[in-house]
C-alpha cells in the first residue's frame, strides 16, 4: 500500500521544509479568506449605496402645502339647496348664445357674425349685476372684456383670471347631436352644448364666484383682473393680443402676480392618487408649407413625375420620418410630473422605471422620455414635436397636369426646441427628394441634372414655446394655487405640473407674469367632446369649478396678508 508523501499537520516527524510549507499554506488560506471578506464587504457597501441612490426618500420631492389648504366658509355657498341647478342654468344661458369665431372674421363693425357677442355682453350684465356695478369694465378689440376689482393694497400685484367667450363653429353634423348645439339643454346630470366645456364654464364660474363674494360684502386686498377674450379659437388677433398690450401698459412687465387660464390636464386619479395637473408651459407652434412647381401639360402625355407625385413623396418622407424624438430635461414640467407620481403615487402601482429614474443621480433621460411617450399618444406629444399634414391643394381638372401642388404641415414644437430648429428638420427631409428628382430647392440646384421644377418652403406662421412657470412650493403663486386645489377638491389631492400640446390666450400674456397656470377645474371624464359633437359638462363639475375659483381668490388674498 503506497502511503501519501504529504505530511500530516500533526506528524511530529515532518521535516522543517514540510512544516514551513504547511505554515505558508495556512496563511495563504487565511489571506484568501480575508481578501474575500473585504471584497464582499465592499460589494455589499456599493450595492447598498446604489440602492440608496436609486431609491432615496422621496418626501422632499413634489412637496405639498402643509398644513393643507382648508375650505373657507365663503365657498360653502355652492352646497346650498338649489344652487347647483341655478348654476347650471346660468351656464346653459351662456351656451345658448352662438358666439362662434371663424378664421376669416372681418372687422367687428362690419362682419355680422360678431352680432352674438353683443348679446353675450348683455347676458353677462343681466346675470351678474353686482359684478358690473362694482368692477371697472373695459372693452378691448370690440368684444373682449377686462374687469378690474381694485384691491385695498395698491402696491400688491394683481391676480388675473382668464377665459374666452368665443366657441368653435358648430354648423355641420347637426343630426348627430343629442340636442342642438346651442340649445343649452340640462338634464339631471349634464349641461349640453357648444362652449359648455370650452370654455364658457370657466367664464361663468369665475363671474359666479366674484358675484357671490361681492354679495357677501367681501372686499379684496389684492386687485383682481378678469380678462375674457373674443377670439381665442382663432388665435386671439383682436382679443388677447390687445388685452396683453392694454394690461402691460397699466401694470408693466411682470406686473401681475399670477395668471390662471383654461387648459391643463384636469384632475385625475393616477397610480392610486388624485392629481391636479395644471399646464405650466405650452409647446411652440409652426406651420410649414411646401410647394412643388413644375411644367403642366395634357394628361394623355404625362411626364414621369408630376407636381402631385413629387409632393406626395415629400409628404411620405416627412410622415415616415422619426426625426422628432421624445425629449426630457430636469426642468421639464413632465419631469416634475413624474417626480410627483413617484413621491405620492401608490408605490405598488407606480412603474419601477419612474421611481428608479426619478431617484437616480444620473437618470437616462432619453430612455425615460421614450418610456413615457409609449404610455399614450397624448403623453408622447407632451415631450415630442409633432408633425401632421393638414391641408393639401393640387389640381383643377382631370385631364390637365397641375403646375403646382402645395401641402401644409402643422407642428407643435417641443418645449426645449424652437420653430427655427423644426423648420430645419423639415428642410432636411425635403432636400433628398429635391436632389433625387432634380428639382431646385428654394431656387438652388442640388444636382448636376437639368432641373424639372422647384420646391419652395413658403413663409410660415409660428411662435416659440412658452416660458416654464415655477412649480415648487417655495413659489408663492404655486403655493396659493395648490392650497386652492386642496380647499376645493380635498386635502389629499396633489398638485403636480403638466404641459399643454395646444395653446391658449396666455401666449399673449407672457410679459405680464412669470406665474402662468393653465387649468380648468374639472375632473377627468366629466367634461366631454370638446370641439366635437355633444360637448357637455357635468353639473357637479361646474359647481366644483365655482368653488375652486372662489377659493383661489380667497387664498391669493390670504397669502398677501400673511407676507
Amino acid at each position: 500500500m503506497t502511503k501519501s508523501t504529504q505530511p500530516s499537520p500533526k506528524d511530529p516527524f515532518a521535516s522543517d521544509h514540510s512544516r514551513a510549507s504547511l505554515k505558508w499554506g495556512s496563511w495563504r488560506r487565511l489571506l484568501a479568506l480575508l481578501i474575500g471578506g473585504l471584497w464582499a464587504i465592499t460589494f455589499i457597501t456599493k450595492l447598498s449605496k446604489t440602492l440608496r441612490n436609486d431609491f432615496p426618500p422621496l418626501t422632499t420631492i413634489c412637496e405639498q402645502p402643509s398644513p393643507a389648504g382648508s375650505p373657507s366658509n365663503l365657498s360653502d355657498f355652492v352646497n346650498e339647496p338649489g344652487f347647483a341647478l341655478a348654476a347650471a342654468k346660468r351656464l346653459a344661458g351662456a351656451v345658448k348664445i352662438p358666439t362662434m369665431s371663424f378664421d376669416d372674421m372681418g372687422p367687428v363693425d362690419k362682419d355680422e357674425r360678431w352680432a352674438p357677442f353683443e348679446v353675450m355682453h348683455k347676458y353677462l350684465r343681466n346675470t351678474f349685476p353686482l359684478t358690473h356695478s362694482t368692477l371697472n369694465l373695459t372693452v378691448i378689440g370690440g368684444y373682449s372684456l377686462v374687469y378690474t376689482w381694485p384691491g385695498s393694497t395698491t402696491n400688491a400685484k394683481p391676480l388675473m383670471l382668464t377665459g374666452h367667450i368665443d366657441v368653435v363653429p358648430s354648423l355641420t353634423a347637426l343630426d348627430r347631436w343629442t340636442y342642438p348645439p346651442f340649445s343649452g339643454t340640462i338634464d339631471e346630470e349634464w349641461i349640453y352644448g357648444r362652449g359648455a366645456g370650452d370654455c364658457k364654464n370657466n367664464v361663468i364660474g369665475i363671474m359666479t364666484a366674484v358675484e357671490h363674494l361681492i354679495r357677501s360684502s367681501w372686499k379684496p386686498a389684492r386687485t383682481i383682473v378678469l380678462a375674457f377674450g373674443q377670439d381665442e379659437e382663432i388665435s386671439g388677433p383682436r382679443g388677447a393680443t390687445n388685452i396683453g398690450i392694454h394690461l402691460e401698459e397699466i401694470y408693466g412687465k411682470n406686473g401681475i402676480a399670477m395668471i390662471v387660464d383654461e387648459g391643463g390636464m384636469n384632475l385625475d386619479t393616477i397610480y392610486g392618487k388624485e392629481f391636479a395637473l395644471p399646464g405650466i408651459a405650452e409647446k411652440g407652434y409652426l406651420n410649414v408649407e411646401v410647394q412643388v412647381d413644375m411644367l403642366g401639360g395634357h394628361s394623355s402625355i404625362p411626364s414621369p413625375h408630376t407636381s402631385i407625385g413629387i409632393l406626395s413623396k415629400i409628404v411620405s418622407a416627412i410622415e415616415d420620418s422619426t426625426i422628432f424624438q421624445p425629449h426630457l430635461e430636469r426642468k421639464s414640467p413632465i419631469w416634475g410630473y413624474l417626480s410627483c407620481v413617484a413621491a405620492h403615487g401608490d408605490s405598488s402601482k407606480v412603474p419601477s422605471w419612474i421611481r428608479k429614474g426619478v431617484s437616480s443621480k444620473e437618470p437616462d433621460m432619453d430612455d425615460i422620455a421614450e418610456r413615457f411617450a409609449k404610455t399614450s399618444v397624448n403623453n408622447r406629444y407632451l415631450v415630442q414635436t409633432s408633425k401632421a399634414a393638414t391641408i393639401f391643394h393640387a389640381g383643377l381638372k382631370s385631364n390637365a397636369l397641375p403646375e403646382s401642388a402645395r401641402v401644409l404641415f402643422n407642428s407643435r414644437v417641443d418645449i426645449f426646441s424652437s420653430p427655427a430648429k423644426t423648420k430645419e428638420a423639415y428642410l432636411s427631409l425635403v432636400k433628398p427628394v429635391a436632389e433625387k428628382y432634380s428639382l431646385l430647392l428654394d431656387g438652388v440646384s442640388l444636382s448636376d441634372a437639368p432641373s424639372i421644377g422647384n420646391i419652395s418652403i413658403l413663409p410660415n406662421l409660428g411662435h416659440e414655446p412658452s416660458p416654464i412657470s415655477p412649480f415648487a412650493i417655495d413659489s408663492d403663486a404655486w403655493l396659493v394655487f395648490s392650497k386652492a386645489v386642496q380647499a376645493a377638491f380635498g386635502s389629499e389631492v396633489v398638485t403636480a405640473p403638466s404641459a399643454m400640446t395646444g395653446n391658449t390666450d396666455t401666449r399673449y400674456y407672457w410679459n405680464l407674469s412669470e406665474n402662468i397656470y393653465r387649468w380648468s377645474p374639472t375632473r377627468a371624464g366629466t367634461k366631454l367632446n370638446i370641439h366635437t359633437v355633444d360637448e357637455k359638462i357635468k353639473i357637479a363639475t361646474h359647481v366644483e369649478g365655482i368653488k375652486f375659483y372662489t377659493e383661489l381668490i380667497l387664498k391669493s388674498d390670504a397669502q398677501l396678508e400673511s407676507t
